[in-house]
């Protein structure tokens, strides 16, 4: 981490407030040296977090992929993102879910597994349950692209409108995704409700995951 961001972190509006309210408390209730600490180290690893966007405003990719391609089947949940359909590894096009390791912190900034959220909403969703799947062609991990559907219900779109993922290489024709990405972001749910790390960034800082 360079001196310029370090010195952003600690002259962020978030740092300030939550040191000036700790040393309130520190002055009301003589807190422990140990406290004071851990309360020191969590907001700074808070105020390092990057702040809670889309990677669809930093990228714009229009695609001139075309799903036309169908196959069907019980669903078998892999990650917040990705599912086994027929035997077929899909990874559903357009959004990019928290790695099932990743933490996040809610709104009250305690830290909670999102990438375990994630993962548990699609089982619900679908889980077991029969899928129809769009593909335009495979990634180069051998992976289905795909916009699934159970019955009439886009995956993909439910999974941006809870706010269990982001918009991932944003395209430019699919104004819908992008607009429910923006309602969950303003209602604060799912990931939106506190701070978290873009999945991408997530996985550059952990090459060991299995990349997407």
């Amino acid at each position: 981490m360079t001196i310029i961001k370090i010195k952003k972190i600690l002259t962020s509006k978030f740092f300030l407030s939550k040191t000036k309210f700790f040393f309130k408390l520190l002055l009301v209730d003589r807190l422990s040296y140990f406290f004071a600490l851990s309360f020191i180290v969590t907001t700074f690893t808070i105020a390092c977090k990057d702040s809670a966007i889309s990677q669809s405003e930093n990228l714009k990719v229009k695609s001139h992929l075309n799903f036309s391609e169908k196959f069907s089947g019980k669903a078998y949940v892999l990650d917040g993102d990705s599912v086994r359909v027929s035997g077929k590894e899909v990874r559903l096009f357009g959004i990019d879910a928290p790695e099932y390791s990743q933490t996040c912190f809610n709104k009250k900034n305690i830290k909670y597994y999102c990438g375990l959220n994630s993962k548990e909403f699609l089982i619900k969703l679908i889980g077991g349950k029969k899928v129809d799947c769009l593909y335009a062609q495979k990634d180069k991990y051998d992976r289905f692209l795909a916009k699934c559907y159970l019955d009439n219900l886009s995956i993909n779109e439910e999974i941006i409108k809870n706010g269990m993922a982001v918009v991932y290489n944003f395209t430019e024709s699919d104004e819908k995704i992008d607009k429910l990405e923006e309602q969950a972001k303003n209602k604060k749910i799912g990931i939106w409700q506190g701070a978290f790390e873009l999945p991408k960034n997530y996985r550059k800082k952990n090459p060991n995951l299995h990349k997407k």
